[in-house]
């Protein structure tokens, strides 16, 4: 058929599907609906009303076949949902006992839900929903005349395509054919597969140029399809190529407009690969997750670099579902409702889906823009449907408005903007098949126009305004690259510092801060952009909280709905949040709660959504706080040699060193960090203190003397900045040697204790950096540190690696608010501090650690004296017992901000 008429028979067989979708019963509506079957494949009427209640003698009984067109088709009728396999036996049996002239060559079954035809030459069988006629009208070509090209039966694409699709790659790459044309060239075949399963093509028109126009050996694949994507580039009115090309469709938007490297010669396998690879039915593909089956091609050093993650549907659509789509879908339900001027109200809205504007500044291979632009397409198919009420639709051209060309996307991997592009077609296609079943007319949008927006580009390099223009924006979401800040490259770090030149600290952020930044300065263009965007947890803890939203808060930017921490439910492997925000501050506000990070959310209303992602007022806490908020002595980290493990020493090298140089017993300390404050008797480190070393007793100790030497020429390789400190080996880069008893309080915990294991020490001790400090620390002081309290503070406002706290001094400890306490409380609190210790000291001689005493289970005795303390500490902060962390964490928030407010 050539494509009009094939067009035409589109529309009919839809229109057919339409008007009988109701039908059920055979005795009263088969005849009208194998009258309108047959009449869609342009079977004469005079010809179709000889064929019913055909005569057909069996046992000397007179039998009716429901119709027959002698010769080429019997039907036999069932009233929906009946057995077709009674129905095979009755219809075959009517066949046997037909005349040899009155014989068909086809027998179909039909109960209104199902057609299953059957071949009875070849024995092949099709089985299909009725409603899914309009994809097998090429089964029926033989009403009209035309022979069935008998198909192997297909499989719906699925993991394993997009194996068979990688290895084709991989082939590709190995026979030395260039990376980014062998990415164009695959990119351009997904388009060809899709296309042959789809309707876009005549049905496998393109498996059949491969069968039938290249040679076995592979050796002319390449050119073949080259010759073919050109062709598909050039109008039809413009062709000079064969039959066999020029029934190809032109296809047009860019896909193929740049010429494919020729003169590469393949193999046998390869190309058996491929049309291996082309029986499958792409027809099923998810646009969505087109992308991401070959971006598993690529290399996992390079997508690792670039902080390449696929993003699940389920995932995209906790995006976009808040960001903009439920509210639409409220607008429209209201719509629907309306007693007066309902349907003039529906057009306007109509008109605004098709307007607005959506840009994934970060958006790989367009899976958020695919998925955006299905549900948007969607929505508009229910307003249609709720205009026309049922009514038959004469031009589905008029009616649909909504386009790809709405939705902008920047991606800086030239392979991932072909494959969003080709992406964002594909799910325009299957839109457009969906609106032809449910209006009853075909709609297909060929050729492609140029409408996939998406540019090779930096998104934070070029300026977004270039892309779209800010006041046609509407909504920006996406997934930016997870690249932590410590896993940044230079570049990396300086393209975020181009962003904000004066923000302070902008270099300790995430990659994807800067993403933030230019969304917020675009929302200062144009207020009523909205956006969300997905990004790992760490952006909303500790100092890079504090860093970006300071930053985000004199732009006046809120968030009005927010994911705390799940786990990213893919390969990424990920804990990430969700934050949706904009310059309008939301009266209703959602924050999407994880009892298990694993689980579905819970959906709270609140009234306000702080920068770690809880109900509450912004903090904005100073990352420079100097002083501790309550006024209780300062919190330092340990000293930092810069030595070059110079004067640090096992304990047996410090042995040896004190056997040789009595002397040296006054030098050297046990050094404390974080490991050893927690299993002292499993890691032990000592150091050499070699600022209090008399210059007279060095001179005399050759080995020490080269350990100074070491750490001098060492000094001159490192930074610049410290390369001065070779002139002083003697004294540490950061000496916090306080020679006082010491409160040591490690960097890291884990986060599953309840409370944060730290311990008092002599004088004796120097803290490594791997440790705070705070000196001569009141018993007080420790037990207010060793509360429950605290620990909801640290889990607050403290960064995270994974699940574990990042203790912070100034973040942590600093901003920590304490109460005021009268003299009788404060001895009830160092008494219950001291038992706690006397109760370590206890397991200690027992050969326990701190390690062993603060895991998942405690001591039954030191838990209680625990919770004593809890009770004693937590009725300083209000007399009523608080119920739950959330309640801890809003009343140290705004005491918090009370003793703020009274410093400035």
């Amino acid at each position: 058929m050539v494509e009009e008429s094939r067009s035409e028979l589109l529309n009919k067989a839809l229109a057919f599907v339409k008007e009988h979708e109701n039908d059920s019963d055979e005795k009263q509506q088969a005849q009208m609906w194998v009258r309108d079957f047959l009449e869609t494949f342009g079977v004469p009427y005079q010809k179709i009303k000889l064929g019913f209640e055909w005569r057909v003698n069996i046992d000397g009984n007179t039998k009716f076949v429901d119709h027959l067109l002698n010769g080429t088709l019997l039907i036999e009728m069932k009233s929906r949902d009946k057995d077709l396999d009674k129905a095979k036996s009755q219809a075959y049996r009517y066949v046997m006992n037909l005349s040899n002239e009155d014989l068909p060559k086809y027998v179909m079954l039909c109960n209104f839900n199902r057609i299953r035809l059957y071949d009875l030459a070849s024995d092949n069988v099709w089985e299909f929903s009725v409603t899914d006629l309009s994809k097998y009208i090429d089964l029926f070509g033989f009403l009209v005349g035309k022979q069935i090209n008998v198909e192997i039966p297909k499989n719906p694409v699925n993991e394993q395509a997009a194996k068979m699709m990688e290895a084709l790659h991989k082939k590709l790459l190995e026979s030395k054919y260039p990376r980014n044309y062998a990415d164009l060239l695959m990119t351009r075949i997904i388009f060809c597969l899709f296309a042959d399963d789809s309707g876009i093509f005549q049905q496998n028109q393109f498996t059949n140029y491969l069968m039938n126009e290249t040679r076995e050996d592979g050796s002319d694949l390449v050119d073949r399809l080259a010759v073919l994507f050109q062709v598909l580039n050039t109008p039809e009115n413009e062709r000079f190529q064969a039959d066999v090309l020029k029934k190809f469709p032109y296809i047009n938007g860019g896909l193929f407009e740049h010429p494919q490297l020729t003169g590469l010669p393949l193999t046998t396998e390869i190309r058996t690969h491929l049309i291996e690879t082309s029986i499958l039915d792409w027809s099923r593909i998810s646009p969505v997750i087109f992308g991401s089956m070959f971006e598993a091609a690529m290399d996992d050093t390079r997508r690792h670099n670039l902080g390449a993650h696929y993003t699940s549907e389920i995932n995209i659509m906790k995006v976009i579902n808040s960001l903009f789509l439920e509210d639409l879908k409220k607008e429209f339900e209201h719509l629907c409702t309306l007693k007066h001027g309902r349907e003039s109200r529906l057009k306007e809205f109509h008109d605004k889906l098709s307007n607005l504007k959506f840009l994934d500044p970060a958006c790989g291979s367009g899976n958020f823009l695919i998925v955006a632009y299905r549900e948007l397409r969607r929505l508009e198919h229910e307003v249609i449907d709720e205009i026309v009420q049922g009514q038959m639709v004469l031009d589905i051209n008029e009616l649909i408005k909504v386009e790809v060309a709405q939705f902008y996307g920047i991606e800086i991997v030239p392979y991932a903007v072909s494959i969003a592009k080709v992406g964002l077609w594909l799910m325009d296609h299957l839109m457009n098949v969906e609106a032809s079943e449910l209006f009853g007319r075909l709609f297909l949008r060929l050729p492609l126009h140029a409408g996939a927006n998406v540019v090779n580009a930096d998104a934070l390099e070029v300026d977004w305004q270039e892309i779209i223009p800010t006041d046609e924006l509407d909504y920006i979401l996406g997934n930016p690259p997870f690249l932590g800040a410590k896993k940044m490259t230079k570049e990396n770090k300086e393209t975020l510092s181009k962003i904000a030149p004066k923000m302070k600290g902008i270099k300790n952020l995430d990659f994807v801060a800067g993403w933030f930044i230019k969304s917020a300065r675009l929302m200062n263009e144009n207020p009523n952009i909205k956006s969300a965007l997905v990004s790992t947890n760490s952006i909303a803890q500790g100092i890079q909280a504090t860093l970006l939203w300071r930053e985000l808060r004199t732009l006046n930017i809120n968030i009005n709905f927010a994911h705390q921490t799940f786990v990213w439910d893919n390969e990424a492997n990920v804990m990430v949040v969700i934050i949706g925000f904009s310059m309008h501050n939301s009266k209703e506000k959602h924050l999407f709660t994880y009892p298990n990070m694993k689980d579905a959310p819970i959906i709270n209303g609140v009234n306000s959504i702080n920068e770690y992602l809880i109900d509450e007022q912004f903090l904005l806490i100073d990352p420079n706080t100097r002083t501790q908020v309550s006024g209780y002595p300062p919190m330092t980290l340990g000293s930092l040699p810069l030595d070059n493990q110079q004067y640090i020493v096992s304990e047996d090298r410090k042995d040896e060193i004190i056997k040789k140089y009595p002397e040296m017993v006054s030098y050297i300390h046990p050094y404390f960090g974080s490991q050893e404050l927690l299993e002292p008797n499993k890691h032990k480190r000592f150091i050499i203190y070699t600022k209090d070393i008399p210059f007279k007793l060095l001179t005399k100790m050759p080995d020490i003397q080269k350990r100074v030497e070491n750490v001098k020429e060492f000094r001159l390789t490192v930074a610049e900045e410290d390369r001065k400190l070779s002139k002083t080996p003697l004294v540490f880069k950061r000496d916090r040697y306080w020679k006082q008893d010491v409160l040591i309080v490690p960097r890291t915990s884990s986060g599953a204790r309840d409370y944060v294991p730290m311990g008092y020490f002599d004088s004796s001790v120097i803290v490594s950096d791997a440790a705070y400090q705070v000196a001569d620390a009141s018993l007080l002081l420790f037990g207010f540190l060793e509360s429950k309290m605290h620990t909801v503070w640290i889990n607050l406002v403290a960064g995270k690696l994974k699940s574990d706290f990042r203790y912070s001094n100034t973040l942590c400890y600093n901003t920590f608010p304490i109460p005021n306490v009268n003299d009788k409380d404060q001895e009830k609190i160092k008494n219950i501090s001291k038992q706690i210790l006397d109760t370590r000291e206890k397991y200690f001689k027992e050969g326990n650690s701190l390690r062993d005493l603060y895991g998942r289970i405690m001591p039954t005795d030191l838990q209680l004296l625990h919770e004593r303390l809890d009770k004693a500490i937590e009725i300083l902060y209000r007399k009523a017992a608080f119920n739950s962390d959330v309640e801890r964490v809003k009343h140290l928030i705004k005491l918090y901000q009370k003793l703020v407010s009274k410093k400035i």
